[in-house]
Parts: C-alpha cells; sequence; structure tokens
C-alpha cells in the first residue's frame, strides 16, 4: 500500500481545470477546491517528474472568497469544482483561465455570458456503477473509487427525483440485475420525459445540451449574430439540428454521425473523425451544388485537428465555432489563417464545474 505523503501549500492562482496552483515544494502541486492565498497541507495522490497532484487535508488559512458549498457531497465529489466560491468569482476565473489560452491570439475582449442559475440544470448524468461492491456515483479517477451522490444539487430536479428512486433502498442494484457486474447509467430528461440507459454511449438516443436555458442564449446569438446574411451553412457535429435550425440560411447541410431524427434539411451520416470524412462530406456537397458560405461546427471536446484543410477545401466566408472544451478552441484556431477573430465569447453551460462553452465568429479577410 502507497504510503501517504503529506506537504504543506500556498495557493497562488487557479489553472484552467478548476485546481488551486502551490509551489511551496520542489514540485509544482495541484489542488482542488482551494482558493487563491489558502494555506494548509494537502495529502500527495498522485506525482511524476516536476508536479504532483494532491487533496487539501487541512486548511489553515482560508481565502474570503470562500463560502460553505450547498452540496453535501463537494468535498468528496470529483464533479463540482466551484461550489466553495461564489458564482461572480467563478466566472472571473472562467474568464482568466480563457484568457491564458488566447493570449497568443488576437482577439477582441471576451464576452461573458453567465447562467441565469447554478443549480438544478443538467438535464443528463451519467453515473458509475459496481455490483461487487454496491456502488453507485461518480467515478475519482485519483483514488479509483465510486462515490455515491443521492444529494446531487446541479441536476434538473425531474431527473434528480429519478436518481433519488436509484438510491432509495438501493434499488438500481435490482435494476442492474443480469447486467456486467461494472458499468455505467444514464439518467437524462428528453421529451419531457426521464429516460435511463444502461451501459450504452453517451447520450445514445442522441445529442442534446445538458442546460436547455443557456442553449437558448447560444442560438439566440448565432439567430442575432446571422439573420443579415444569407449564408449556405454547413453544420458539422449537427446533432439534431439545434444550431443551425433557426438560422437565415437558404440551404443548410447538416453533417454528424447520430442518427437523422426527423431533421430538416440535408443531411448525411458520417463520422467526421474518420480519415476519408472530409472527401465523403465534399463528395456530397459537389452532387448537391452546395457552395459552403458559412461553415458552422460544435465538435466534442477533442475539438476537430484538421480543421485547417476543412477551411482550406471550401474556404467560407465566415465560421462560427462552438465549443466545450476551450482548450481544443485554443488549439484549432492556432492553425486557421486568413481569417479575422469578430467576436470571442464564453457562456456558462456548466456552472459549479470547470467547463464551459466557447463560441468564436470569424470572417474570412478581404
Amino acid at each position: 500500500m502507497r504510503q501517504k505523503r503529506s506537504v504543506p501549500f500556498k495557493i497562488t492562482t487557479v489553472d484552467s481545470l478548476g485546481q488551486g496552483v502551490s509551489k511551496e515544494t520542489d514540485k509544482i502541486t495541484f489542488i482542488p477546491k482551494t482558493l487563491p492565498n489558502e494555506t494548509g497541507t494537502a495529502e500527495i495522490m498522485a506525482e511524476k517528474k516536476g508536479v504532483a497532484f494532491a487533496r487539501p487535508s487541512s486548511i489553515e488559512q482560508k481565502s474570503p472568497l470562500r463560502v460553505q458549498a450547498p452540496c453535501p457531497h463537494f468535498e468528496v465529489c470529483p464533479s463540482c469544482h466551484f461550489q466553495h466560491t461564489t458564482y461572480e468569482q467563478e466566472l472571473q476565473f472562467k474568464e482568466q483561465a480563457m484568457e491564458k489560452l488566447f493570449f497568443k491570439v488576437p482577439h477582441p475582449k471576451i464576452q461573458v455570458v453567465g447562467a441565469p442559475y447554478r443549480y438544478e440544470y443538467r438535464n443528463r448524468v451519467q453515473l458509475h456503477y459496481d455490483l461487487k461492491l454496491k456502488k453507485l456515483g461518480m467515478f475519482d479517477a485519483q483514488t479509483q473509487t465510486i462515490i455515491p451522490i443521492p444529494g446531487c444539487i446541479i441536476t434538473l430536479p425531474e431527473v434528480k427525483k429519478e436518481l433519488l428512486r436509484l438510491y432509495e433502498n438501493e434499488q438500481w442494484i435490482k435494476e442492474a440485475q443480469g447486467r456486467p457486474l461494472s458499468g455505467h447509467v444514464e439518467i437524462y430528461q428528453a421529451d419531457d420525459q426521464v429516460k435511463i440507459n444502461w451501459n450504452k454511449a453517451y447520450a445514445e438516443g442522441g445529442f442534446t445540451q445538458v442546460f436547455e436555458a443557456m442553449n437558448l442564449k447560444l442560438k439566440e446569438m448565432l439567430i442575432n449574430k446571422w439573420q443579415d446574411h444569407k449564408s449556405e451553412t454547413l453544420d458539422l457535429f449537427a446533432g439534431n439540428g439545434n444550431l443551425s435550425d433557426k438560422l437565415n440560411a437558404p440551404r443548410r447541410f447538416c453533417v454528424d454521425i447520430y442518427p437523422h431524427h426527423g431533421l430538416k434539411g440535408e443531411f448525411l451520416s458520417q463520422n467526421l473523425y474518420a480519415d476519408e470524412s472530409l472527401k465523403v462530406v465534399t463528395k456530397e456537397l459537389r452532387k448537391n451544388s452546395f457552395k459552403v458560405d458559412h461553415l458552422l461546427l460544435d465538435p466534442p471536446r477533442s475539438g476537430l485537428k484538421n480543421l485547417k484543410d476543412w477551411v482550406g477545401e471550401f474556404k467560407p466566408r465566415f465560421i462560427t465555432y462552438v465549443s466545450c472544451d476551450p482548450h481544443t478552441l485554443a488549439r484549432d484556431m492556432a492553425t486557421i489563417q486568413g481569417y479575422n477573430i469578430q467576436e470571442l465569447v464564453l457562456l456558462d453551460f456548466f456552472p459549479a464545474t470547470f467547463h464551459f462553452e466557447s463560441l468564436i465568429f470569424l470572417e474570412r479577410q478581404s
């Protein structure tokens, strides 16, 4: 068994993953759920050359920014990162993180669009289970354990009701019988119904944004931006056409690996990460005499590493990139030449966590 090792810490800043950063020892130490200027002792969970990852075991000097977290699971749950400070401060941390990622890329001032509320917003939650251990909850990668979260406060009330039902009298164990001894279960709201999927791919029933109120804000921004531009729009990672369905586009062409699900307009089912995807899409567009004037994309967290190839192929006048990971957005933007960033927006789709949605508008240089 690994012998526990404790180190002193003093937090200098908070990084883009919501972790406090300490340089009190010979290794830079990342400590979640701490705030700038806090001091104390932390237990090392993992380390490698030059860096260590720890958890606070005691906080001697607390920051005036610290507040009491409302969730009973916050201290042990790996999913939320900022409940120990105010929402205003959380947004500041996120803006600072985004600014650091884009400091090498010329851009206008970041627009910050906060959420109308911080809790009870998620329309889906995915939990891990282990029948041998009789545990259901969030998987903690550092400790390799499952953390039960029956009192989670970021899910919609309807989703939370189903979550509590599974935990009550260990009902989930009965419903998991006959399934693999370990796996995952997803609880999600769709079409005003709460549904459950066992051991299926994330969003197997069709991808939807987790925070509907913020999704509507995003769509409103897109509509306002493009209402005066009648541009033929290629929508990559389109899902159900959520982002392009209300745009003032004479034609739109949607591409995604998800099923069609009654999407209006031209559609192609294609894995956009496949090596041949650009050739396949290009061929289909030419067959349909579709000229891309506006490229819209909303990829998963991994982004689109070969975005420059897509831009080089179609040379769209406008690009709209929606991203749930600003790290990959910044990486992909660094490969694009000949375009100016018109707007860079931080939309807080994921309050209480370090995650947020990013939106960038680009126009081809004349």
